[in-house]
């Protein structure tokens, strides 16, 4: 979900606002150990039929969620929640209280509004270790294939087939999910991808890369296409516009030059960059940058709001 983030490291009070807005919880309140100075980004992919969250909260952390909207599904990834199942649903008009033990990461999965009223008529779901174990294995390997979507188009469509077999379980206690086996990485395959990933100053050389990993040039780029559904040089060139993406997310300038960043992640082709970079996000640069400032505003609004004492009269 990297390729989804809507900020990077920010402030408590930053971080704060931001997911109210993106949760679209105004009432969700965190309580923060003075210690903890800033927190991670947050990733959301919209599909326009429900959304997902991923998020990372640092230090023993207080959650209260007042959900007036839509059913919210939650899954601790790594970390624990005290007193609380690892998976579990907070419906609409329920309010909730936990607390994570140390650094914990969340999936959040946002349900339509469609789906409000098949929630609140299974009070019972995931009351049993049966679905809360299929959810588990479903968004395990979500994750781990979010990792690796070759562009926006096939992320929507994996999330939102996610999403449709995610809402059967949790609405039929009888569902029994086709789930894949658990995925057995290529100890070569891995070091490929993570040698691409993590020097972002290698030149692109199939055969360097291939006498790196010790693998034949065919047997690396036909693996990679099976496995991640992109060759060995596109999953290069998508690092290239991630790294370019965080940087603009990064950036604390008021006008980035995105060109500059562009040329400093070796993305040479400014022509073919907007359209190239909305392949794989769903945006363009420039509307990186602007989402970015308008949840800037839009968090300080929404904490600015929750501080406001309510006046006589007031609903």
């Amino acid at each position: 979900m990297a390729s989804y983030l809507r900020f990077t490291r920010s402030s408590p009070r930053q971080w704060l606002g931001s997911i109210k807005v993106l949760l679209g919880l105004p009432r969700i309140e965190f309580s923060f150990p003075p210690s903890v100075k800033s927190f991670p980004g947050v990733s959301e992919l919209n599909t326009g039929s429900g959304s997902v969250f991923h998020m990372a909260v640092d230090g023993p952390t207080g959650v209260i969620v007042k959900n007036a909207k839509l059913p919210i599904l939650v899954w601790v990834c790594s970390g624990r929640i005290q007193n609380k199942e690892d998976v579990f649903l907070i419906r609409s008009g329920e309010e909730v209280g936990l607390a994570t033990d140390g650094h914990s990461v969340l999936t959040i999965i946002q349900f339509p509004e469609s789906e409000v009223a098949a929630f609140a008529s299974h009070q019972r779901a995931l009351d049993t270790y049966q679905q809360r174990q299929q959810v588990r294995w479903l968004l395990e390997d979500y994750n781990l294939r979010s990792q690796f979507f070759p562009d926006h188009d096939r992320a929507l469509s994996n999330t939102r087939a996610m999403l449709a077999e995610l809402t059967a379980c949790l609405t039929d206690r009888d569902c029994r999910l086709s789930l894949p086996r658990r995925r057995v990485i290529d100890p070569k395959f891995e070091q490929a991808v993570n040698f691409i990933a993590n020097n972002p100053g290698w030149e692109f050389s199939l055969k360097d890369l291939t006498n790196i990993v010790h693998s034949s040039e065919r047997t690396l780029y036909y693996q990679m296409k099976r496995v991640i559904g992109m060759t060995p040089y596109r999953y290069y060139q998508r690092c290239k516009l991630l790294r370019l993406r965080l940087a603009l997310l990064d950036c604390e300038a008021d006008s980035p030059s995105i060109s500059w960043h562009a040329l400093e992640h070796g993305l040479n082709h400014l022509g073919r960059l907007p359209a190239l970079y909305a392949s794989h996000f769903g945006e363009k640069p420039s509307e990186t940058l602007t989402s970015r400032k308008a949840l800037r505003m839009a968090g300080e609004l929404a904490l600015s709001a929750t501080l406001r004492p309510v006046t006589a009269g007031a609903e």
